[in-house]
């Protein structure tokens, strides 16, 4: 599988863009924070078999520009004009965790010219309102002193490793290094090499969701809608309480649950993703 490689503008930053060659319809994939378009390696041979793949690196992410904001409006705003001025003809988008977040907010913006999403765990309000009672915040605030750092990754790995964040329900104080293995770490940390600092920024100050109105999101999506909802035992990020409130606002959202996965289902759970994914994509070809 060949990938085609190359920056497109989308208003005042340029994003780093990689494609599979096809002749296929186009389905967008889009990261979770922190990430780059490399967290879908597991899934894109997939589907390439069937779409045209277009991977995205957001802002401040990866190998695409800094920039000035980085709410989920600022994400959203990008992809809109990327879909808008690089994209010819009807896309599908899947998105994980902010990604998420931003597919559902781009084909609310977009509408017609969005012919399917797919929700990857998104966070919704445990990015928002209640990041403060869940282990995120300490999290986030410890990986934060992490990014952009010009250390040699397996040097960056060890300290992500020792990073301690505290769940504020049970009351424990846990290391990064205790919920990943070592190959994920590193991953992680080439990640975070290629991270601007400031995208902690509205995350940290509880402003992520800043004109993000999710139930305005949610009640205007028109397109066939797949929401992926992980474990939260597990580590997963969608509440149940999220989950049920998006289906109530939206009854044509099909919702299909991971029990036991947690917040990267594609990772971890490729092959279920693949069983799930690949046929809602095809019922609406």
């Amino acid at each position: 599988m060949n990938f085609v490689y190359s920056k497109k503008r989308v208003g005042d930053v340029s994003l780093n863009v990689v494609e599979t060659e096809s002749e296929e319809p186009t389905l967008v994939m889009l990261h979770g924070v922190t990430r780059r378009w490399q967290t879908f390696l597991p899934v894109i041979s997939a589907f390439a078999l069937r779409h045209k793949v277009m991977l995205v690196d957001f802002r401040g992410h990866g190998e695409s520009d800094r920039a000035q904001g980085y709410a989920v409006t600022d994400y959203v705003d990008d992809i809109c004009h990327l879909i808008h001025d690089h994209i010819p003809g009807p896309v599908a988008l899947y998105g994980h965790s902010l990604g998420a977040m931003t597919v559902a907010g781009v084909a609310a913006k977009v509408g017609r010219q969005v012919s399917a999403i797919v929700m990857e765990d998104p966070p919704l309000q445990t990015m928002g309102t209640h990041i403060k009672s869940t282990p995120l915040l300490s999290y986030f605030t410890g990986v934060s002193e992490l990014a952009g750092s010009t250390l040699r990754i397996g040097v960056l790995a060890r300290q992500l490793a020792d990073v301690k964040f505290h769940d504020p329900d049970s009351g424990m104080e846990l290391r990064v290094g205790s919920t990943r293995d070592d190959a994920q770490l590193r991953f992680a940390a080439s990640c975070l090499k290629r991270l601007d600092p400031a995208v902690f920024l509205p995350i940290l100050q509880s402003q992520w969701l800043l004109g993000y109105n999710i139930d305005e999101v949610f009640s205007r999506l028109k397109c066939p809608s797949l929401l992926l909802q992980a474990d939260c035992r597990a580590g997963g990020m969608l509440t149940e309480e999220d989950a049920q409130h998006v289906c109530d606002i939206n009854a044509d959202i099909a919702r299909v649950r991971f029990p036991g996965v947690t917040h990267g289902i594609h990772w971890t759970a490729s092959h279920q993703v693949l069983n799930t994914v690949l046929p809602f994509l095809e019922s609406v070809r």
